[in-house]
């Protein structure tokens, strides 16, 4: 009898243990890992196709104060889709329903850098459920696809 109490309560201490292993901790962090823009209006406004293809990069703005929270290292010359490193931008959970917005531009010689989309909207909150990997964002003719990394 003593044993079988032993062995019913190993049980019951392995369930509770392995039981709690199946919850998933709540997200309270959503990173950008990196930027991909996929297509653009080549007829952007003040695009000279003399300069060849654009050179391209991309900032990570607050809508709302317009504030920059991050702006892209620049893709010369940029044959599309490119690649663009946000090197792990963290949104914490506090700032989920914050109104965030991308802005894609040509980083012209020639000319004064030229938007070629403007305040594309991102709202971490519009994701979270899903926790997609993949997010993409058009504009008229500009696409681009947000990479996410879920914690």
């Amino acid at each position: 009898m003593n044993k079988t109490i032993h062995i019913t309560v190993a049980w019951v201490i392995l369930i509770a243990v392995f039981s709690g292993c199946n919850e998933p901790e709540p997200i309270s962090r959503c990173v950008i890992d990196r930027v991909e823009v996929l297509e653009i209006d080549p007829d952007y406004y003040n695009d000279d196709p003399d300069e060849g293809n654009p050179d391209l990069y991309v900032e990570f703005i607050e809508a709302e104060t317009q504030t920059i929270r991050f702006t892209s290292g620049v893709a010369q010359n940029a044959q599309l889709p490119v690649d663009l490193d946000f090197v792990a931008v963290n949104i914490e959970e506090v700032d989920f329903g914050t109104p965030f917005g991308f802005t894609v531009f040509d980083a012209d010689d020639a000319t004064t850098q030229d938007f070629i989309a403007l305040d594309l909207p991102f709202l971490v909150n519009d994701h979270l459920d899903a926790q997609r990997t993949e997010v993409d964002i058009a504009d008229g003719p500009t696409i681009i696809r947000v990479h996410l990394i879920w914690y």
